[in-house]
């Protein structure tokens, strides 16, 4: 279980540096369509993310079956994908 918790923790910090880079990569074309007072709090709510979700299910999870809290911490790993860095990259287009 340890190691299982190590291993999502990782890809959970993992996703948070790419909802950096690629919310990063998105600033100018949301300086196009939105103002800054309304790109910066969505950044950090997505860069923050994958650790509320990390602590919302090791919290909810506490005193139930091992595979309840591993069946949340996957579905976190599914649903927090940081698409901006998967379709566009570092690199971009």
């Amino acid at each position: 279980m340890l190691l299982t918790l190590g291993v999502v923790g990782g890809i959970y910090l993992l996703y948070s540096i790419g909802w950096v880079v690629g919310g990063l990569r998105l600033k100018p074309l949301a300086n196009f369509f939105v103002a800054d007072a309304m790109f910066l709090p969505w950044f950090v709510l997505a860069v923050a993310a994958p650790a509320l979700w990390f602590l919302t299910s090791w919290v909810l999870t506490r005193g139930r079956a091992s595979w309840v809290r591993v069946g949340a911490l996957l579905l976190g790993v599914v649903l927090l994908v940081p698409w901006p860095f998967v379709t566009v990259g570092v690199v971009g287009a």
